[in-house]
């Protein structure tokens, strides 16, 4: 079910980031990515230039195994007492849970909510009319959910029963990812017109294909059916995303874990070319005396003198260029040693991957296809699907007033 309404593909940023969220980098927090949909967006203003930054990106920190709350391997529609004395968080390899995607199918909600993916569009559409900046915060909300605990939509609750911090407030997420309001609005609307139909989990799925879309990655179909998860913890979190000082050893690392190959790394990353990140974060690097020995000269010499980080809210754009736009020149920065992130600057120094950098710099449409599909391949890390998890009624939080 296609979206109707034209498309102003908006200069975007990469990975979650984007003029979007000026969310700013904790020095311990990871980096995201974007995405596209069938819909179409009306409009989407095209800033390319200097850098008029706007945007965001975040590191992260850690990296232990990720986390999960007792009776959350069942994920059964029948909530488990999760206030039970005892209750108590326990090792992800313990439990057992294994995804299905039998349930994921495009179409999903053709008989149950018919209007579902017309409703999500029309409301991102409206707000990032009034603020393109938040295209970059739907796909950084995206990444950071489907990265931690699998794409469930456990970023987006507010409590968890145990009492723990969730995953909206660990370091690496907290004021750097927003959108919660606007996903509020979207699935109150689907309530309205379909009580109990569509996750939360599948509206993040739609969000973000919409705000890739709006960035200028090309249309695709979103396969449905992902369900909620129970539990939210922000432990989860550590380990589980990229950081803004990662090496390339141990961003392929974690991107193996979640079944992603280091092709499918460099393709992520370029949707840097729409973000941006806090002063704070990358200013470092530029005044290390040996760090400062990789960065072309001249890009280090005017990077010095826009770091001074005087302002707190200072955002500064990975592609000063075209950051409002999904596009892979951006790879032509990183290959020149002009990258803003040292991350991205570690990735294109590792051989495998500066070679497919190279690859794709000139070849926008070779890598938008890739994008898309890698896209719709992080859509699917380790979804809840048939009679696993939930479907809740308001994305903050679980069913059932379990607590």
């Amino acid at each position: 079910m296609a979206v109707k309404g034209g498309i102003l593909t908006a200069t975007f940023l990469s990975f979650a980031i984007l003029p979007l969220l000026a969310s700013a980098f904790h020095p311990h927090i990871p980096v995201l990515l974007p995405f596209r949909s069938h819909h179409q967006i009306d409009e989407s203003p095209s800033h390319d230039g200097e850098y008029d930054m706007p945007i965001d990106d975040h590191p992260t920190e850690g990296h232990e195994k990720p986390k999960f709350e007792e009776g959350e391997e069942e994920h059964k529609e029948a909530a488990p007492n999760l206030n039970e004395p005892g209750f108590v968080s326990k090792p992800v390899e313990e439990s057992g849970t294994e995804p299905s995607l039998e349930g994921l199918r495009e179409g999903f909600y053709e008989q149950s909510c018919p209007q579902a993916e017309n409703v999500v569009n029309e409301i991102i559409n409206k707000h990032f009319r009034r603020d393109p900046t938040l295209a970059p915060a739907f796909v950084r909300l995206f990444f950071h959910d489907c990265f931690v605990t699998g794409c469930d939509a456990s970023i987006l609750l507010d409590e968890t029963p145990s009492g723990e911090d969730v995953e909206k407030k660990a370091p690496h997420n907290g004021p750097f990812v927003r959108g919660f309001d606007i996903i509020d609005e979207i699935k109150a609307q689907l309530e309205a017109e379909c009580p109990g139909a569509v996750s939360c989990a599948d509206v993040l799925a739609f969000a973000n294909r919409d705000a890739l879309v709006y960035t200028g990655v090309p249309n695709y179909n979103v396969a449905a059916g992902r369900r909620d998860g129970w539990a939210s913890l922000a432990r989860n979190v550590e380990g589980n995303l990229p950081l803004p000082e990662s090496t390339a050893h141990e961003m392929i690392d974690l991107f193996q874990r979640k079944g992603m190959t280091l092709e499918e790394l460099v393709i992520l990353i370029g949707a840097h070319s729409i973000g941006t990140a806090h002063c704070a974060i990358v200013a470092g690097r530029f005044h290390d005396p040996q760090k400062a020995k990789e960065i072309d000269h001249g890009y280090l010499i005017k990077m010095q003198t826009l770091v001074s980080c005087r302002n707190d809210s200072q955002d500064l754009a990975f592609d000063p260029y075209s950051h409002h736009k999904m596009d892979s020149r951006f790879y032509k920065e990183l290959l020149k040693n002009q990258a803003l992130l040292e991350s991205d600057h570690n990735l294109a120094k590792e051989p495998h991957a500066n070679n497919i950098m190279k690859k794709y710099a000139d070849d926008q449409k070779g890598w938008s296809a890739k994008f898309t599909s890698t896209i719709i391949k992080l859509g699917q890390v380790e979804v809840l699907t048939g009679n696993q998890g939930q479907i809740r009624k308001q994305c903050r939080a679980v069913n059932h007033a379990l607590f």
